[in-house]
């Protein structure tokens, strides 16, 4: 089967640095294997390695996509005693102490993002049907309450746009949010958030990008955080699967 030409779309107004592609061919390029087998999932991978990706024109920027407004944290959400809160409301979701994240590798962040869109997918039907998750998303911060228990906002992380669905055989949330801790700390929170919760997770930097995902089952996640100007840390967090 040909490669299906891609349609990024940015989902949601203040999501423009994480994008989806609108045409999502899925494992119905390969009918003959079976959706579950692990040749097909890392099939459908490949064939959706540029389906979720940083927009090069975004990445590192500090601004909304829709208003231009500057995503910032309030002063009293950034004070010493705010950070620290936040790090001890970190260590306490993942248990007591926030394990230290491995050393990353450079590059190799698609690889990551592959696994999110593939997990999106849950159903043998919307697999078979090529099903468009990314253009079923609906946009409401409640989805960000509906992330994994083991795959949640950052403690005091201030929610700026989310996206999810559950329709069709589809299983996807879109968060993004802002942290007044660093990436290394959004990393290590993820870390042992993933651990705790029997995720795998692998640590890449792309560029300006501090990425961390991993799977558990048919459930994946992704995160990319990057710094802003002051003590803000912008973050978009991807889960899909179930």
């Amino acid at each position: 089967m040909k490669a299906t030409a891609t349609r990024v779309i940015a989902v949601g107004p203040g999501l423009g640095l994480l994008a989806l592609a609108g045409a999502l061919a899925l494992a119905g390029c390969n009918s003959k294997q079976k959706p579950e087998a692990a040749e097909s999932d890392s099939a459908i991978g490949g064939s959706l390695g540029d389906r979720i990706v940083v927009d090069p024109e975004k990445a590192g920027g500090s601004t909304s996509a829709a208003s231009g407004a500057a995503i910032t944290l309030a002063p009293a959400a950034r004070t010493p005693e705010a950070v620290a809160a936040a790090k001890k409301s970190a260590a306490d979701a993942a248990g007591g102490k926030l394990l230290p994240a491995p050393a990353p590798q450079k590059g190799g962040a698609p690889a990551l993002a592959q696994n999110a869109a593939s997990a999106a997918q849950i159903t043998d039907a919307a697999r078979k049907a090529k099903t468009d998750c990314a253009g079923k998303v609906q946009y409401s911060e409640a989805w960000a309450k509906k992330l994994p228990a083991a795959i949640p906002v950052y403690p005091r992380g201030a929610v700026q746009e989310a996206a999810g669905t559950d329709a069709e055989g589809c299983a996807l949330r879109v968060v993004n949010y802002a942290v007044p801790v660093s990436p290394e700390d959004v990393v290590s929170f993820y870390y042992s958030m993933a651990q705790r919760g029997g995720y795998s997770a692998e640590y890449r930097l792309d560029g300006g990008d501090h990425v961390i995902g991993g799977r558990k089952g048919g459930q994946a996640y992704v995160v990319y955080a990057r710094k802003l100007d002051g003590g803000v840390t912008e973050v978009d967090l991807v889960a899909s699967g179930k």
